[in-house]
């Protein structure tokens, strides 16, 4: 008998139908044979750790950006103003909720009715891009990059039209590597074009060491860097996230796509260009 069994006052497996496989609340998998349960290790799942972790969490920080609002009635979890502390406030939150949102990983955001509702909310691109660049910098250590400059050549009016919070969780990806990889005191730029069909190509140039086996950067769990905080799924994830938004499109052609190119300026640089192609706008 699993340790964790003996402690556990509900017993929901011996309730569960017969001939039923499931997981417990606590991570246990087991099976209803009718005769006898049959339950192997415990093992509390990712997914089951990060669907309670957002559970507890959101009144936590709802109330965090409720009381920064008190002390700044225009604090905005969509415009961070890195001069004002209540928005730096609300801005660590930003950054708590997208971590959260990782350890849930891609599950979160699979094809359902609850995102297919939401497919058509809009937001305003540069801004979604001037909120992850500001809230990235409040993460500070030492193998982060120091004082990046962002310039977004990016008309003020353009609009995410579809799956925008699918989109804003791509981007926020890409600033955090911005972040993480560039080179210190140098300029990162992030521009959007419009093609023939109105669709939206958004390019992110920045400056980072050369990238070795570059060619490896989506595959899970590569890292750019040895010495790296990090586990190598961002990208990956980013890919996941945009096989899901073309699934939801319903588009035989001109599918979303992220691809990257790597130009070797001399031992110690390169530029490193991100390009999201067919971005409805």
């Amino acid at each position: 008998m699993l340790g964790i069994c003996i402690r556990c006052p509900s017993k929901d497996c011996e309730k569960s139908e017969v001939d039923t496989f499931d997981f417990c609340q606590y991570g246990v998998a087991f099976y209803n044979t009718g005769s006898v349960i049959k339950k192997k290790e415990e093992s509390v799942t990712l997914r089951h750790i990060s669907h309670n972790l957002r559970h507890e969490l959101n009144k936590v920080l709802q109330t965090i950006v409720a009381e920064a609002s008190l002390i700044d009635p225009t604090v905005s979890t969509k415009k961070i103003e890195l001069d004002k502390s209540a928005s730096k406030i609300v801005g660590a939150t930003v950054i708590i909720d997208q971590f959260i949102e990782m350890i849930a990983g891609v599950n979160e955001f699979h094809p359902s009715s609850h995102y297919s509702a939401n497919l058509d909310k809009k937001s305003n691109l540069l801004k979604v891009l001037d909120k992850y660049s500001k809230v990235f910098s409040l993460i500070v250590n030492t193998r982060r990059s120091k004082n990046i400059k962002f310039h977004f050549n990016v008309n003020k009016k353009t609009n995410i039209t579809f799956a925008s919070h699918m989109i804003e969780y791509i981007i926020s990806i890409m600033m955090d590597n911005i972040w993480k990889y560039s080179i210190d005191e140098s300029t990162a730029t992030i521009s959007a074009t419009a093609n023939n069909s109105s669709d939206i190509e958004l390019k992110f140039t920045n400056i980072s060491k050369p990238i070795t086996n570059s060619e490896m950067i989506f595959d899970k769990g590569f890292q750019t860097k040895s010495e790296s905080e990090g586990f190598g799924y961002g990208l990956y994830w980013a890919q996941v996230l945009i096989q899901h938004y073309n699934e939801l499109s319903k588009r035989n052609s001109d599918l979303l796509e992220l691809v990257h190119e790597q130009h070797v300026i001399d031992n110690e640089k390169a530029q490193q260009i991100f390009i999201i192609r067919n971005l409805r706008a």
